[in-house]
């Protein structure tokens, strides 16, 4: 199977560099798949549940914040705000932070308030499915 290099970088680190078969992205109108030799683009990345395949086959699974994708030349490169593997994930805290911007959002508040906790919301709600599982293939 043919590969592509793909970096993915947190705002503070970097998070994963190598070679990938295959990586399906969350994006604004759903999961977004790329493989090798994909024309290039730019996608913006949304709270979700990253999913990339190496080159062995085994498939590795992130939580992703906000970001961006750019596909460029056979190179991929992923910037967000944070991304976390399964095991870094600390289901008490998320299920804390999910309440909480549940809360926030059943308050009578701003707009901008609103879509904050709303964005709140779905960072948590996808880190709990990584956490949960991952992803089978």
């Amino acid at each position: 199977m043919k590969t592509f290099n793909c970096r993915i970088i947190e705002a503070d680190n970097s998070f994963y560099s190598g070679e990938m078969v295959s990586l399906i992205v969350p994006a604004l109108d759903g999961d977004y798949g790329v493989l090798a030799m994909h024309q290039n683009v730019v996608v913006a990345i949304i709270p979700g549940w990253l999913k990339f395949q190496t080159e062995d086959g085994e498939w590795h699974d992130a939580a992703v914040s906000d970001g961006m994708m750019r596909v460029e030349d056979g190179e991929v490169l992923i910037l967000v705000d944070s991304a976390e593997w399964p095991d870094e994930i600390d289901i008490e805290r998320v299920k804390a932070k999910e309440a909480a911007a549940r809360e926030a959002m059943l308050q009578k508040k701003s707009v901008r308030e609103y879509t904050l906790a709303e964005a709140s919301l779905k960072r948590a709600v996808a880190r709990l499915k990584v956490k949960d599982g991952g992803f089978n293939g």
